[in-house]
Parts: C-alpha cells; sequence; structure tokens
C-alpha cells in the first residue's frame, strides 16, 4: 500500500509540474507587448519608415537650435491600449562632431522617458539611434537629422 501512495503522490507532483509549466508558457505567448514612442521637442519627426530594419524617422534642425528627443517606454497590456511603462535601459547615441550635448532638467523627469537634449553643430545629415530594452525586449530605432545653417 505504502508503494502505491507513493505512486500517487509522484503523480500528483507531476502533473502539478506539468500544468505550472503550461500555465507560464502561455503567459509568456499571451502576455503583453512593448515597444518606444519615439518623439521630439523644438523639430518634428516624420511618420516611421517600419520598411527598414530598424524604424527609422526623419527631422530637420537648424546649427545652434537644441533639439530633445525622447523614448517613451510604453507597455501594452494583452487586449488593451498601449500605457507609458518605465524601460529597463536604454541610451541615445549621436556623432559628437555633429552635436554637443546639453544638460536635461533632471527635476521632475517622467521615469518612463529617456531623453537627450542635442545642439547641432554644424550642417549635414547625421543619424542619432536609441537603443533601449523593456520587459525584456530589445528594440532599436534611427532619427535622421538633416543639419541646416540658421536661416
Amino acid at each position: 500500500m505504502n508503494g502505491v501512495n507513493r505512486m500517487v503522490g509522484q503523480n500528483r507532483w507531476t502533473c502539478w509540474a506539468v500544468l505550472t509549466m503550461l500555465f507560464v508558457g502561455t503567459g509568456s505567448v499571451l502576455g503583453s507587448g512593448a515597444t518606444f514612442k519615439i518623439t521630439a521637442e523644438g523639430v518634428s519627426l516624420d511618420k516611421a519608415d517600419e520598411n527598414q530594419e530598424i524604424p527609422q524617422y526623419r527631422t530637420k534642425a537648424e546649427v545652434g537650435k537644441p533639439v530633445t528627443l525622447i523614448a517613451q517606454g510604453i507597455v501594452i497590456p494583452r487586449g488593451q491600449v498601449g500605457q507609458p511603462g518605465e524601460p529597463d535601459v536604454g541610451a541615445w547615441l549621436f556623432d559628437d562632431g555633429v552635436f554637443q550635448l546639453v544638460a536635461l532638467n533632471k527635476k521632475n523627469q517622467d521615469p518612463t522617458k529617456i531623453m537627450i537634449n542635442l545642439k547641432p553643430t554644424k550642417a549635414g545629415i547625421t543619424r542619432v539611434r536609441f537603443v533601449g530594452t523593456i520587459l525584456g525586449r530589445e528594440a532599436k530605432f534611427d532619427v535622421l537629422v538633416e543639419v541646416d545653417v540658421m536661416k
């Protein structure tokens, strides 16, 4: 009788383990999504070109006029509208031969946004790239900036 009880106990444990793995796996597949929303202050961004491997935005800026680029984390719960969410990590990469980094006001900064304030120093076309992770999902975006001299 002891052998039968032990066998039933093992079967219950196996069943529990299998069900737990199914629920965890299903939750990962059917769970939420996450991405970043790219916006700017001081310039307007064209709609992203999604046909590229890395989505590309385009904008125009003027030498000496600061531009703020913003990547806001967006969490998309299953079946719901996306809402701001705090990114795991993120950074803006830029050519320091074309842009000068300008300090941001850190006071009251939204933790869902990763921002950079850049002042163009010379004319030309250059790329600013955002690389970030939110909910374990990596994302990259490019902003192609056409810098003109002041009018």
